[in-house]
């Protein structure tokens, strides 16, 4: 290949990461909620095991509810990706240390949940809630072949084949509106469900990810090959030039692109001290059948040979447009507005409690999510402390996407009928973001109305 059109490509390539990377590292850094699963006292647990029964008899969420943000990096970290020069102690990039810590897939999320209404109210042995929340979740899928194809050249993979197969992004946006009932079924059994009504917003889909590049070891010619399939529905008018004006918003609430969800959840009183729990969270589905617009790549075997030096010479541009003719005609792709169903990201959690005194509790909990198929799980070790009604704290440590440096807190005070609370998974993430791989927040307050004397005169372990 022409040196200097390689040149030219590597250099593109490594702007694209290297932006890629300093979002990665900089975002306010897909939600896994760690903390508020065993803080007592919030009502909004029970969103995460709709077994756990909120204390009050009446709450309802003020504006500024639930507002929840979390991202993770699983490749790297700030500090392995930046370096001090030496003679001025300067920062610069540090590619390699950045790809020695990559394994061969690498995820970056993003998160985001914003409780627009929500209230629950006992009724008996029932408590029955409700709740509508504007959700968002993105992951990004890279392999850590394409920063070393980018920043250490194809001289590496010299008769190999650089993967980059499973690349993808997705993004899902929709509004949530989910009934809630929690059901006391005998001193010991408790079990709840939400069933969730989805009306979904925007998506993007990388349904199938198949490319790779081989570097012949004699001739250096370069082999492109591999085939994607993308599904996107709501995004195509944001870059279509013929729309000038578009309004996502009537997709919250028109439910075009429809879906269901369902949440389930147990509570179980093993003796006096011990408690066990368990939840699945968001199983269900979303069809999207609105501003699609679909993309398949024909299946790409195409062997690169090069530029003839002198025609590159005589007229660099005329071949640099025959070159980006014959990729474009190479990648040709098939366009379509078919109507196509995404699963929610499902995760569930396996939860015990000890209480060693009546203030005082520890805790484990075991996460576990699915990401395009591929499963990640965490593991959470905490102690909780609560005096009577007006505060409750947590302290965790926690295991997750390769990061094992995670301490989580959170509390809820309250005053009056008024309850604020405050949670963070990590708070290395705001104390060395430099040197952290996941960031959380949540914060909210609440209404409460009462004390459900159900759940005073059972007093059981866990509660949310």
């Amino acid at each position: 290949m022409n040196k200097s059109i390689y040149t030219q490509f590597r250099l593109e390539l490594k702007f694209v990461l290297l932006l890629l990377s300093a979002w990665s590292c900089m975002t306010v850094n897909a939600q896994r909620d760690f903390t508020l699963y065993s803080l007592d006292g919030a009502p909004q647990a029970h969103y995460l095991n709709p077994a756990f029964r909120p204390k009050a008899k009446v709450f309802i969420s003020l504006p500024l509810g639930l507002q929840s943000f979390s991202a993770s990096n699983s490749g790297f970290t700030l500090n392995q990706l930046l370096k001090t020069r030496t003679q001025d102690d300067s920062l610069e990039f540090d590619p390699a240390g950045a790809i020695s810590k990559m394994a061969k897939i690498n995820y970056l999320t993003f998160e985001s949940h914003n409780e627009l209404l929500g209230f629950g109210f006992a009724l008996k042995d029932n408590y029955f809630s409700f709740s509508a929340t504007n959700r968002l979740q993105t992951n990004l899928a890279y392999p850590k072949d394409l920063f070393r194809f980018a920043f250490e050249g194809n001289g590496n993979f010299l008769g190999e084949r650089a993967s980059l197969d499973g690349f993808a992004f997705n993004l899902t946006s929709y509004v949530e509106y989910a009934f809630g009932y929690n059901r006391k079924i005998n001193e010991k059994l408790s079990v709840g469900g939400r069933i969730k009504l989805l009306s979904g917003i925007a998506n993007v889909r990388t349904k199938k990810s198949e490319l790779g590049i081989y570097t012949d070891a004699t001739t250096f010619d370069i082999t492109i090959d591999g085939s994607l399939e993308v599904n996107t529905s709501g995004v195509k008018p944001f870059y279509d030039t013929l729309v000038d004006s578009y309004n996502p918003l009537p997709n919250a609430y028109s439910f075009k692109n429809s879906g269901i969800g369902l949440d389930l959840g147990a509570t179980y009183a093993l003796n006096e001290k011990i408690n066990l729990s368990a939840s699945l969270l968001d199983l269900g589905t979303i069809k999207w059948k609105t501003d699609n617009a679909n993309f398949v790549t024909n299946n790409v075997n195409y062997r690169f040979e090069g530029v003839d030096f002198n025609e590159y010479l005589k007229d660099s541009v005329d071949v640099i447009g025959q070159l980006s003719d014959t990729l474009e005609e190479v990648f040709s792709q098939k366009e379509n507005a078919d109507s196509y169903r995404t699963s929610l990201y499902t995760r569930f959690y396996i939860g015990g409690t000890f209480a060693l005194t009546k203030q005082f509790s520890v805790g484990a909990t075991l996460y576990n999510e699915f990401i395009r198929a591929r499963y990640r799980p965490g593991l959470i070790l905490s102690g909780n402390v609560k005096l009577n009604n007006w505060f409750a704290a947590t302290v965790n440590y926690s295991a997750y996407a390769r990061s094992y440096n995670n301490v989580g807190i959170g509390f809820t005070i309250k005053g009056g009928p008024i309850q604020y609370y405050l949670i963070t998974d990590n708070v290395f993430g705001f104390l060395s973001p430099q040197s952290a791989k996941y960031f959380h927040v949540s914060m909210g307050l609440n209404l409460l109305i009462g004390k459900d004397k159900k759940k005073e005169k059972t007093k059981p372990a866990v509660e949310g």
